[in-house]
């Protein structure tokens, strides 16, 4: 939950929702019920990721080979389909909300990409992937499906996940963004993740009320993490992401597990 300051853009309300576009400190951002912030963007960098969160979810990307097809979920204001677009030259995205005006003011405020790299999908995530299901295979799923009431209900779902389970390619990744204030919805989630991938990294992101989880078809390739300082410095250079100090939440994480569950390690 943020506090939401600065020059007003935007307010509308939609289905019983209120929508602000909010400019502050040379952000722009995009606020649900006037204090749930969903998304910024620097007009002057908007393939940057403002957000924690949104590069938590992308902690991930060295344990891939490549990157052709990226299927997003939940655009809001779109800095995922930025950053994508930016990052990924070659890759094809599908990007799928099922509100209209969200899509709109995307359009409108947040500079979202739209070509024949980048196609817009208005409808709803699970009959989205029920109908791609036989013929897609995605290497990047990325789920960020949130308004003021929080998580979408029939997206953070067994079924939901059993279709993302279906249509990743065998080396690819899905990672999901959650609001962590409720750890028995986060309990479910998990285990909705774990009965259709095998591996599975969850971290909760630092300062915020989030976490994330990574999950992919197989046991977590941890060897893709072990890397030497200089490629570790390229491969920062190359996605504008602070991948090690990110790395270390995941084992501090870890460690704490260990703690709880067996208090000989503590």
């Amino acid at each position: 939950m943020d506090t939401i300051s600065g020059e007003l853009l935007h307010r509308e309300e939609w289905n019983g929702d209120l929508v602000e576009i909010v400019v502050n400190d040379g952000l722009r951002s995009l606020f649900f019920a006037s204090r749930f912030l969903q998304s910024s963007m620097s007009p002057d960098h908007p393939e940057r990721l403002e957000l924690s969160y949104t590069r938590y979810m992308l902690l991930g990307l060295p344990a891939l080979d490549s990157i052709e097809r990226i299927l997003i979920v939940g655009i809001g204001a779109g800095s995922l389909v930025r950053y994508c677009h930016h990052h990924f030259p070659e890759s094809i995205i599908d990007a799928v909300d099922n509100s209209p005006l969200v899509i709109a003011l995307a359009r409108r405020y947040f500079l979202l990409p739209e070509n024949d790299r980048v196609r817009i999908h208005c409808e709803d995530g699970l009959a989205f992937l029920a109908a791609t299901a036989a013929d897609r295979r995605y290497d990047l799923i990325l789920v960020d499906a949130f308004d003021h009431r929080g998580m979408a209900a029939n997206i953070y779902s067994t079924p939901f996940f059993m279709q993302c389970a279906t249509v990743l390619a065998d080396e690819g990744m899905l990672s999901c963004n959650l609001f962590s204030g409720d750890a028995g919805r986060l309990d479910a989630i998990r285990e909705s993740i774990a009965s259709c991938l095998d591996g599975q990294i969850f971290v909760p992101v630092p300062d915020r009320g989030n976490a994330v989880i990574l999950a992919f078809r197989h046991p977590v390739p941890w060897g893709r993490f072990d890397r030497s300082r200089e490629e570790w410095l390229a491969v920062e250079e190359r996605f504008n992401l602070e991948f090690r100090a990110m790395l270390k939440v995941v084992r501090r994480q870890s460690r704490s597990l260990l703690q709880r569950l067996f208090p000989i390690f503590s």
